[in-house]
């Protein structure tokens, strides 16, 4: 209609009437425009908000096992030292050195020689999120704290799998057994190995508690909501004491420190 009304405003020269039909098509498409982007970023918002809110309990997920890796390092550390000063141990047939973990219905069929968590670090969410674009709202800082999480998941997981693997390989340790220089410093290899791999983890999980901390896990509004976390962060304390002993550092979550949420 109005490109109809110019059309004929051009056939009879009326230049103002041109003019202002312009004006009024330039400033209808322009509001067309800001229209769909106001809502379009305000669906994106909502989007984010969404993901950010799904994103919640993957994030304590990968919080929660940094820090369980952090808690028993200590433990791990005393456990390799043992094996290592045992199997420098020359002068002596080796022992059999297993050790006790309480009973459960995943417990493998031989002695466990030495026991490490086994968790999952990334998230599907995170992956499925960042190829929809969704996180590109965020504000730089937030996003380079959440990638720096979860862009190192798969890495973690793959650290946390040569830890297992090399442990599983020290199984016939659990055995007393005729063992001479060679298959002594066989073992010890693997063991070495372990340990720089676990080094490695617990370095990755510190900086992934850094990292949570400093993106704020939105997970509780209420003193009630903090009850239930601190009853879990007990429950898993108590767990991990019973599982390695009393080498265990005890997890804390600073985001439960009372006073949070008056």
């Amino acid at each position: 209609m109005k490109i109809r009304r110019i059309s004929e405003h051009l056939k009879d020269q009326n230049w103002f009437a041109v003019a202002l039909d312009f004006i009024i098509v330039v400033i209808g498409v322009g509001a067309a425009l800001m229209a769909q982007q106001w809502l379009g970023e305000r669906q994106g918002r909502a989007e984010l908000e969404r993901a950010l809110s799904s994103l919640n309990s993957d994030l304590f997920r990968v919080y929660f096992v940094s820090k369980e890796r952090l808690a028993v390092a200590d433990c791990r550390k005393e456990r390799y030292a043992e094996l290592g000063a045992l199997l420098l141990e020359t002068e002596h047939s080796w022992p059999g050195s297993a050790r006790e973990y309480p009973a459960s219905p995943i417990q493998p069929a031989l002695p466990v020689v030495v026991r490490s968590p086994h968790r999952y670090w990334t998230s599907a969410i995170w992956e499925t999120e960042l190829a929809k674009g969704t996180f590109n709202r965020m504000d730089n800082d937030s996003l380079v704290l959440l990638a720096s999480v979860f862009s190192r998941g798969e890495e973690a997981e793959s650290i946390q799998a040569m830890i297992r693997d090399l442990e599983s390989n020290l199984q016939a340790l659990a055995h007393p057994l005729q063992l001479d220089i060679g298959d002594r410093l066989r073992y010890y290899d693997i063991l070495a190995r372990a340990d720089s791999a676990s080094s490695l983890l617990e370095v990755v999980a510190a900086q992934h508690v850094d990292y949570i901390e400093a993106f704020g896990l939105r997970l509780i509004s209420n003193e009630d909501e903090a009850a239930v976390y601190r009853q879990f962060l007990a429950d898993q304390n108590a767990r991990a004491i019973s599982v390695y002993g009393d080498c265990v550092v005890p997890m804390a979550f600073p985001f439960l420190e009372e006073g949070n949420f008056d």
